[in-house]
Parts: C-alpha cells; structure tokens; sequence
C-alpha cells in the first residue's frame, strides 16, 4: 500500500487542491481503491468530500457530520457519538471511513478541535501517541487489504501530525507556489525529507516524487522564480515537468455541489483538466512504479 503525501509548511500553495486530485485521479481513472486522510485542523480536504458540521464546542472549528452507518437504537452503537474522525486514533476512539461521492474514494475526515488537541501533546509523548499511532492504524491488516493508496493532506507547519504524516509515508510531493516564502518553504520540507531518510532502511525508503510548480500565473515573477528553480544547483533536478495553473475551476471544486463533481469529469479539452490529468500521470508514474 502506498502512502502519499503533499506538504508545504507553508500554507496556500495547492495541498489540498494536489491531494484532492490525485486521490480522485487514483479512483476515477487508474481504478484504485484510495483511503483520503485530512490532518488539517481548518478541515478543508474534508470539506470538499463531506457536509462538515460546524463544532459547538469550538466554534471555529469543524467536525464531521453524523456517519451514515450509525445506529442510535443499536447496543453496538451505544458508546459512539456517531463521528468519526482520524483523530479518533489518538483517543483510544474507533474510526470508520466515510464513502465520499466518488467510487472507490473513502475519506477519514478531520475533527478540528480534536486535533489541536493532539498537537499539543508535550514533546515528551509525541514519539508515542502520534507517531507511533499513526504508524499502527495505517499497517492494520484491515487497512493495507482495503486500499492501493493513502493520500494525507497535512496542515501548513512541521507540527507532530505532519511529522507523522511523513513519517509514514511511501512518497512525498511539495506543492509550491512560484513566490518568496513558498519557496523558502520547499527548502525547509527538503530538509524535512532528508532528515527523515537518513533515519530510514533502504526497504522502507522515503521517495520524494517531486516538487509540483501549482497556482502558477503568467506573470513575470511566477515565470522569473520558475526559472530559478529550474537552474538551481540542488533543486531544479527536482521539479516536475509539469505545471498547475491558477485556474478558478480548481477553486469552483470547493465550493457545495460542485458541477461536475470532479475535475476529471470536465471535457477533454478544457485546461485546467488537462493540466490536472498532466500532472498526475506523472505523480502516479513515479508512484505506482
């Protein structure tokens, strides 16, 4: 099973627009069972997928809607509230993936306050209650017989979730927008990765897929920095021949009841799709190699 993960511990630069691709790219077109996992606190991967309910506990954050396989009149559903969430794991809690609208896609939504909770973990327990859980759930023989792929979508930080998140990942992409602090971002996640493959046996390595040039605009900055990276002496290897534009249907997919649904349910000549179809036929090479 592989486990795929974009992360930029910067934020805006396309990591829930390059998992949500990918993972209905995974589904829709090389038929692939995939397993979507939202380590967000602002919820926005699980947003696209499922009517989130806003917390009342904590009013800025979300949690998710009531699964529909509860049973408030079942004995076997007496101590569960109804929600799951992947944060569950690191609450003793069990956790039941919802189906989302797109065949063979199933999501473990975020549950916000839930998972501010875990990041404040003391240093001291991280290793053990969010590494180590994370590892756990995702080598559960139920888990690896259900699903060709995970793809996480992670928080903008270095926090203890997106270090797990890497941690038991098979491949990592860093999405990155052609600005000054994105790429001061794609600096620090390459360190992340190097950091975490020294750690690692060759068995096990941690493939970084590549760097993904996404929101790209026609400007003379966006073209200039793009430039740059291409001829950097370390980073340029590492850029894929590939690029996402800054397109308003990629907004338009998160908005309620998108029309269509999917990204790669628009005609085949429409760009944004074909950019879309570009990029992940190239991530799904270096993936599923």
């Amino acid at each position: 099973m592989k486990v795929f993960v974009p992360t930029n511990n910067k934020g805006g630069v396309g990591k829930t627009n390059t998992s949500a691709l990918f993972a209905e790219y995974a589904s829709k077109i090389l038929n692939k069972k995939v397993l979507g996992i939202d380590f967000d606190p602002q919820c926005n991967f699980s947003q696209r997928y499922l009517a989130m309910e806003v917390d009342p506990s904590a009013p800025e954050g979300w949690m998710p809607p009531i699964h529909p396989d509860y049973d408030p009149t079942s004995k076997e559903d007496a101590d569960w509230d109804g929600r799951s969430s992947i944060a569950n794991i690191f609450f003793g809690e069990e956790v039941i993936p919802y189906q989302t609208y797109i065949e063979n896609f199933e999501i473990l939504p975020g549950n916000a306050d839930k998972l501010l909770q875990a990041e404040q973990i003391r240093k001291t327990e991280v290793l053990e209650k969010i590494y180590k859980r994370m590892s756990e759930f995702l080598t559960l023989p139920e888990v690896q017989n259900s699903y060709d792929i995970v793809v996480i979508d992670t928080a903008p930080s270095k926090g203890p979730l997106t270090r797990s998140a890497i941690r038991a990942a098979t491949h990592m992409i860093i999405p990155t927008v052609m600005e000054d602090k994105p790429i001061q971002g794609v600096y620090g996640m390459m360190q992340l990765w190097l950091a975490e493959s020294t750690t690692r046996e060759k068995s096990n390595a941690l493939n970084l897929v590549g760097i993904l040039p996404n929101m790209f605009k026609k400007t003379s900055l966006h073209s200039q920095l793009y430039e740059n990276l291409l001829e950097h002496e370390s980073l340029g290897k590492f850029i894929l021949p590939t690029i996402i534009g800054n397109r308003v249907v990629f907004a338009e997919a998160d908005s309620p009841n998108p029309n269509p649904r999917s990204i790669f349910d628009l005609p085949d000549n429409n760009v944004a799709k074909q950019e879309a179809v570009s990029a992940c036929e190239v991530i799904a090479e270096r993936v599923f190699a």
